[in-house]
């Protein structure tokens, strides 16, 4: 069972559990993490972090960006953090980033303006996005079609939209990976679990997003990397085949999105 969970913040788990990032990896540990340092305050945490390349034998990779509900913090300074986080040799995407409209004081234009500032920088440097797309399809589609091309590949994390969308970004010439949470395995959550059963299983992540969206059993706890087997539990139900075959599937894309 090797499995790497593509979408975590460990500095806000160790923030919830006052654990030590040495004793964060339990049994079933991962193989690997990919920490998302989003918020610009963060930036230096993250670098410090992925210094570390490795802990109990986890390896440590990383994506660097501003998400959409701190694009108020974007700045030069940001920015260079972004540039500076960007040159580290286990960085291996630009993220989270993309549009959140789902709080009634979303600012769209501000959100627009520094996604598409973003991706600028991710094009040229020539890196894998991961994107936030939450409550704003149709803005996001806009972007997607006018940046798409057979270059990009992005992991479009915490899914939550619906099949509709998610067949429309497969249409486009780009790579697209969708990246599975917790969520899916919730009560009121039909319409996520109907966007796993249409998306093709070759472009299925595993990712936690922790600390949060803890699965079932595990609501109401800080989430972390070693719940991913009830995320991909429930992802195995959803498309009649075992766990097994979910776990070598999702290690294989993780392979294709982020070249580990």
């Amino acid at each position: 069972m090797s499995f790497i969970d593509t979408h975590c913040h460990i500095d806000t788990i160790l923030e919830w559990t006052k654990e030590s990032v040495e004793t964060l990896f339990t049994d079933p540990a991962p193989e690997a993490i990919v920490h998302v340092a989003c918020d610009p305050n963060d930036f230096n945490w993250g670098k410090e972090f992925l210094a570390k390349k490795s802990i109990n034998d986890v390896k440590i990779y990383g994506a660097f960006g501003v998400h959409p509900l701190e694009a108020d913090k974007y700045s030069e300074q940001a920015e260079l953090g972004i540039l500076e986080g960007l040159t580290l040799p286990n960085t291996l995407a630009l993220g989270e980033i993309g549009l959140d409209y789902h709080y009634k004081e979303y600012d769209a234009p501000l959100q627009k303006k520094v996604f598409l500032r973003q991706l600028e920088i991710g094009l040229k440097a020539g890196l894998p996005f991961v994107f936030h797309l939450r409550e704003a399809e149709d803005d996001a589609f806009e972007i997607l079609r006018q940046i798409d091309g057979e270059n990009i590949k992005a992991h479009i994390h915490c899914y939550t939209g619906t099949p509709g969308f998610a067949q429309k970004v497969l249409s486009l010439k780009g790579n697209y990976f969708f990246g599975f949470t917790g969520a899916v395995t919730f009560d009121k959550t039909a319409t996520i679990r109907k966007a796993a059963a249409a998306i093709p299983l070759n472009k299925i992540l595993l990712e936690t997003d922790a600390p949060y969206l803890a699965p079932v059993p595990f609501r109401g706890k800080a989430c972390t990397p070693s719940m991913i087997p009830q995320i991909a539990q429930v992802l195995a139900n959803i498309k009649n085949v075992s766990i097994d075959e979910i776990f070598k599937a999702c290690r294989e894309n993780t392979g294709r999105m982020y070249g580990i």
